[in-house]
């Protein structure tokens, strides 16, 4: 009896074991599917992110989105949208992290996921540079060197630690989207090139060659965190980083601003030419 009892176990054991691989794989192929599948027009698009994906400076701002977030209406989720033809619920906003996707209200919306529904096809996220502090730390240092008054100070220590685990957090982004919407594709929008590859910065860009270096190191970093939760979820990289090389600040044909450009537009932030950059890049990968 004991001998039959203990086959019993053993074969109940392995069907349940045989079955979860199988939903394992089954769950797995579907996701790879849906990475390559065209998403339909008329889909349901979600944008998540911070301010290179909101896009503020930028005119105009999006009608109905909360002054704050400082969303423009030409993001390039905007222009995605429409080149695409699909249906888009876009709340990106300045400033956010991924607690602002995950958990956290911001300049008086919700949680960006509530976005995210079940019928979502398509979801989109820039995010992690404020997690640890890059274009906040790219600012003071410039506040600092161009002599400007009450600067904020940069934590470096602050900011390596955050920069170990921010894959981490982008990585639970694209959990939490998978979790509500099975079916969608995501892609993981990296940040645009601020500073040339090599030598110094320039003029409008104040900074020395050691916060230069410093802040390559951290853009380095954060493009590589972003990758490493893409391959750890499956998600797809659309790599604004590397197709910006050459567009940085300093450059002859920026899709970054200077430190303080004219025409109220974000120091340190996506150009148009940039932003409608990206738009294309997003494109051309669904096409």
């Amino acid at each position: 009896m004991t001998g039959n009892t203990s086959r019993v176990r053993f074969v109940w054991r392995a069907a349940v074991l045989s079955g979860a691989v199988a939903a394992a794989t089954l769950a797995a192929s579907w996701q790879a599917q849906a990475a390559t599948a065209a998403v339909p027009s008329g889909a349901k698009y979600v944008a998540l992110g911070s301010s290179y994906a909101a896009g503020p400076g930028i005119p105009p701002t999006k009608p109905g989105s909360p002054p704050a977030c400082a969303r423009s209406a030409n993001n390039y989720a905007s222009q995605v949208a429409a080149k695409l033809k699909l249906a888009l619920t876009d709340v990106t906003c300045s400033g956010a992290t991924t607690a602002n996707i995950l958990t956290t209200a911001q300049s008086g919306q919700g949680p960006q996921i509530e976005a995210v529904t079940a019928d979502t096809k398509l979801v989109t996220v820039t995010i992690g540079g404020n997690d640890v502090n890059y274009v906040g730390s790219l600012y003071a240092y410039s506040c600092q060197t161009s002599g400007g008054s009450g600067c904020a100070g940069v934590d470096q220590a602050a900011m390596d630690t955050a920069l170990k685990s921010v894959h981490t957090k982008i990585g639970n982004v694209v959990s939490a989207v998978r979790r509500r919407a099975p079916q969608a594709k995501v892609l993981l929008v990296n940040y645009l090139t601020v500073l040339p590859r090599t030598g110094p910065a320039c003029t409008g860009v104040p900074l020395t060659q050691a916060q230069v270096d410093f802040e390559r190191g951290v853009a380095s970093r954060l493009r590589d965190a972003t990758a490493q939760a893409a391959s750890a979820s499956g998600a797809s990289v659309i790599d604004a980083a590397s197709a910006s090389a050459t567009h940085d600040a300093c450059s002859a044909s920026p899709w970054i601003e200077k430190y303080a450009p004219p025409n109220g537009r974000a120091g340190y932030h996506p150009t148009p030419t940039g932003m409608a950059a990206v738009a294309e890049l997003v494109v051309r990968h669904e096409s």
